[in-house]
């Protein structure tokens, strides 16, 4: 996808690789020694031809110029002292005067201890400035190199937008000697590695053989400002499908497991995607995708429900998102907030996953979070209901300014298998009850909640679908983009 500048050293930028900064970055001799702790000092002095913990300048990454904070652990460890936190907030103060994105490359163990809580502060002004950052709508992005813990993880690091880490690196807010210190236990080989950060959704990926530059490259030209308002492909209108299904056999081909997936489409309608990875809070749900796409020249969200999403807990059905699943896809749809892009979603799932395990975890909670993200994002949203819409889990992504249907989808208040449950007692009663519900995209076009509706995979073929959802999808992202009043439509919508 992308193409770089050659770098001194495959696998992770160096000083070497870093142009100056236009500002004077702080001072590398007169270093302080707040608190006069016993033989910092000299440690100091032993260190005066040596520069500090963290390098900052600007780089180059699938061609563009990025702002660089590089982590160096063979200085004291790569601790955060007051040096590295002067360096690490001028560097992000250019990235926000200049409009680039700012990479923060770790390799640390923590705060410096030597300076005591002038060194901990840092973490706070560390975090202030990537609050700047997101509010001016900048991408930060991290390569976790080996170690990645303590302050510089917890605050800098841990804030990423989009984090990739290295393989067999350690990762996590302890390193391992101080969480067998303080637990008495050793770590285990399945925690505070790159590989269990990735499994606990806390990175979205694990660069191999050296490959987190040409990694950061993609998302780079995936997420710079100057790139992702870029024009979409010139498309018009599908001309809408002239088809009545019978709701029943709608609902059996809306749940046929050779029906595409959202990641399917994502390959299929889009030029080039890169998936946002886990919810931030120890899990990442597969029954969901959510990725930074390209449209013709104009980068999206995409937010969506994968069926073949491998089901991890015992009677869950395929597709059924838990409330991990809806904080990933809150946080996507945050971010498609913070940077300004339009959010397209797909609407394929029986309905959220009601385990005890779920609904402890906070499911309504999540759910009702991915609504208020959805509807906040200023720029045009777009959801396309591509096979069964079920419920209120698949309302959460689907309450946007356009709502598009493919022929053979349906959309439910609840399916006709618990309807029957609840009106007769007896869930095989299905097929007499699914007219009654309306679910046909055909119905739903007269009830006007469906705005449009263009072909289905299985009306027609798959590859004929996709084609008319990429062109559906390019013009009704152009119309939305005429209404500058878009934002207060949606409100008026769904709101009083």
């Amino acid at each position: 996808m992308s193409t770089m500048t050659r770098l001194t050293s495959p696998g992770r930028l160096r000083r070497e690789d870093l142009r100056p900064l236009p500002v004077a970055t702080a001072a590398t001799t007169g270093r302080p020694d707040p608190l006069g702790f016993p033989g910092y000092a000299d440690k100091l002095a032993d260190l005066a031809d040596r520069d500090e913990s963290v390098a900052v300048g600007l780089a180059t990454l699938g061609g563009e110029d990025v702002v660089v904070a590089l982590g160096d652990f063979t200085f004291l460890g790569g601790s955060m002292g007051q040096v590295h936190g002067d360096r690490v907030a001028q560097a992000m103060a250019v990235a926000l005067e200049r409009r680039l994105p700012f990479l923060a490359v770790t390799a640390s163990g923590g705060a410096r201890m030597q300076e005591g809580m002038v060194s901990l502060v840092q973490m706070a002004r560390a975090a202030e400035g990537v609050r700047r950052l997101r509010d001016a709508g900048l991408p930060v992005l991290a390569h976790f190199t080996h170690p990645t813990t303590g302050g510089v993880h917890a605050s800098y690091g841990a804030l990423a937008d989009v984090v990739v880490a290295d393989e067999g690196a350690t990762v996590g807010f302890a390193g391992p000697r101080v969480v067998e210190a303080f637990t008495g236990e050793p770590v285990g080989e399945d925690s505070h590695t790159a590989e269990a950060a990735l499994r606990a959704g806390l990175v979205d990926q694990v660069a191999v053989d050296g490959d987190a530059p040409i990694l950061l490259a993609d998302w780079v030209q995936l997420l710079h400002p100057a790139r992702r308002h870029g024009p979409l492909p010139a498309a018009d209108h599908v001309e809408e499908p002239v088809v009545e299904h019978d709701a029943w056999q709608a609902v059996r081909a809306a749940r046929r497991p050779d029906r595409p997936s959202a990641r399917d489409l994502l390959a299929e309608v889009f030029d080039d995607h890169l998936e946002v990875r886990g919810d931030r809070a120890g899990e990442d749900d597969p029954a969901v995708v959510a990725a930074v796409a390209r449209l013709g020249q104009r980068r999206v969200m995409v937010l969506g429900f994968d069926r073949r999403g491998v089901a991890d807990a015992p009677g869950r059905r395929p597709g059924q998102p838990t409330a991990a699943g809806f904080r990933k896809l809150r946080r996507a749809a945050e971010l498609a907030r913070r940077w300004d892009l339009p959010l397209v979603t797909f609407v394929d799932t029986p309905g959220a996953d009601p385990s005890p395990d779920s609904d402890r975890a906070g499911l309504a909670a999540a759910i009702a979070e991915t609504f208020v993200a959805v509807l906040s994002v200023p720029a045009p949203t777009v959801a396309v209901v591509t096979g069964e819409g079920g419920s209120g889990g698949a309302l959460a992504i689907g309450a946007c300014d356009r709502l598009l249907m493919q022929d053979d989808a349906v959309f439910e208040v609840i399916a006709p298998e618990g309807a029957a449950s609840i009106l007769h007692r007896d869930p095989t009663r299905a097929e007499e009850v699914a007219p009654l519900l309306k679910p046909t995209a055909s119905e739903l076009r007269r009830l006007r909640i469906c705005d449009r509706v263009v072909p289905g995979p299985t009306t027609f073929d798959a590859h004929t679908a996709a084609t008319a959802l990429r062109a559906e999808l390019a013009a009704t992202l152009a119309d939305l983009d005429g209404q500058p009043d878009r934002l207060a439509r949606r409100h008026q919508r769904y709101g009083a």
